[in-house]
């Protein structure tokens, strides 16, 4: 993935979401060194500012750590077992009896590196569409979700409505893909400042941090989600061999 200047996105935040990547794709493993803030500015063409903030962040989230006089490195991941079941936020709200609200803060086309095309299993084109939701109910905000979908499976996803419309439907009814099964894994976080004023909550926040990778029958990954979900607005139970499930805390408005 490359920056993308036009992009609503901030800067710092679109190297994070870079650095996250690599670090999906295994180009960055755990206790590996990542470059420094001067190599970034080299790399991405970023002001040293930007690169010591995207660093800064994933620092304080728990996915890099320092090491003083010799860099930063990739931690260990925190996963819980168990997260297998895709994830649907309008069916689980519905079943909640609540209403639910999707709102597009961006959608846009960006280009993949190699590498990252060859995690997606994808060697027919560069570009991925990049959708970011802000998932609302009773109109209080309880997720930020971020989903990458190559442009290969669905040339015209961007015109059709995202906010009234399911984004698996779309893929299904419009383009024909076969969804498989899906991949996840759960973590916790301190909320960034993107994040705090998207989801109406404090910067530092604890919340979840959701990474979903959705895949064909055929095994292609057709789908990478990021979702944010602040800690004190829902929870997460599973038991041995049962789907997740997603509960709704008492809304305060």
């Amino acid at each position: 993935m490359e920056i993308n200047r036009d992009s609503l996105m901030p800067l710092y935040y679109q190297l994070e979401e870079i650095i996250k990547e690599e670090i999906d794709i295994g180009r960055y493993k755990p206790g590996d060194r990542i470059p420094s803030e001067n190599e970034f500015v080299g790399l991405v063409k970023v002001s040293r500012n930007t690169a010591r903030q995207a660093l800064s962040d994933l620092v304080s989230e728990g996915i890099l750590y320092r090491v003083q006089g010799k860099g930063t490195f990739v931690a260990s991941k925190k996963k819980f077992v168990g997260l297998t079941e895709a994830l649907s936020f309008s069916s689980e709200f519905k079943s909640n009896g609540g209403h639910l609200v999707t709102k597009v803060i961006l959608s846009e086309e960006v280009k993949e590196s190699p590498e990252s095309l060859g995690y997606l299993k994808l060697k027919e084109s560069t570009e991925v569409f990049r959708i970011q939701r802000l998932r609302l109910m009773s109109e209080v905000p309880v997720a930020l979700q971020t989903s990458y979908v190559p442009k290969f499976f669905c040339p015209g996803l961007l015109s059709y409505d995202l906010e009234k419309n399911s984004l698996y439907e779309i893929l299904r009814e419009k383009f024909g893909v076969s969804i498989g099964y899906s991949a996840e894994s759960l973590s916790c976080l301190k909320a960034e400042q993107y994040e705090a004023d998207l989801l109406n909550v404090k910067r530092g926040s604890p919340i979840f941090f959701l990474t979903r990778k959705t895949f064909t029958k055929n095994g292609e990954i057709v789908e990478v989600t990021r979702s944010f979900m602040p800690g004190d607005r829902c929870e997460f139970s599973f038991g041995k061999d049962e789907r997740v499930s997603l509960e709704l805390n008492e809304l305060v408005r």
